[in-house]
């Protein structure tokens, strides 16, 4: 019987927002004290050091909250038959996987698909500045909603969502109150993730001169 003592970690980084694919042995584990990895546009690290002979830290940068995590792994945890998903705390993003080489790339082929081919059916894919941070924090108003926790000053809670290449505008449809969310980086998706409510004011942040080609409309 032979067993593959080889396992790749696959984290998003949380600078630049893809993901970073890092394949290590146990040997390797073993022999070191402390192994870091650094992203290739090199503006994030994942450090595994070793906790005792049996386990081993890993701290993950997360982008959804700007911190690192730590994970404690033992041995055999590094050579599971099943990919081992790690999750921020504070926001829900997964941020982490661990497992066989070709099963992580599948696991992560699989997100993007899902990801290309909901792009391609809205037909969205040139017009936003960074479609997948555009996307994560749609999706994240729309939890925020599911939830009761977007609404209007005024009470009411039918809300108008507009999209913009680089923004989200919601606006209220009983008053001239509205919100707007900026999305065309990562350090804009770090600051949504930290929104638990949603309350519109009226600040005077109409759309105003905005021509109506600012507006997303589908192919």
């Amino acid at each position: 019987m032979i067993i593959d003592a080889s396992t790749t970690i696959a984290y998003k980084c949380s600078s630049c927002g893809t993901f970073e694919f890092v394949n290590i042995t146990l040997f390797e584990l073993s022999f070191g004290r402390e192994a870091a990895f650094n992203c290739r546009c090199n503006g994030s690290m994942l450090v595994i050091s070793k906790e005792n002979t049996d386990s081993y830290k890993i701290a993950i940068p997360c982008i959804g909250c700007g911190t690192s995590h730590v994970y404690i792994l033992e041995r055999k945890d590094f050579i599971k038959p099943d990919v081992s998903i790690f999750y921020c705390p504070k926001t829900g993003i997964q941020q982490c996987f661990i497992g066989s080489d070709k099963d992580v790339r599948k696991r992560i082929d699989n997100l993007e698909k899902e990801f290309d081919e909901l792009i391609n059916m809205l037909g969205y894919d040139s017009y936003f500045t960074n479609t997948q941070v555009m996307f994560d924090s749609l999706n994240l108003i729309h939890d925020i909603a599911e939830k009761g926790n977007l609404f209007c000053e005024c009470g009411n809670d039918d809300i108008e969502l507009l999209l913009l290449s680089d923004k989200i505008y919601l606006r209220c449809k009983k008053c001239p109150a509205s919100k707007i969310l900026y999305a065309s980086t990562n350090e804009h998706l770090r600051e949504n993730l930290k929104v638990k409510q949603i309350l519109l004011l009226d600040e005077g942040l109409g759309l105003g001169n905005l021509p109506f080609e600012s507006l997303i409309r589908k192919k």
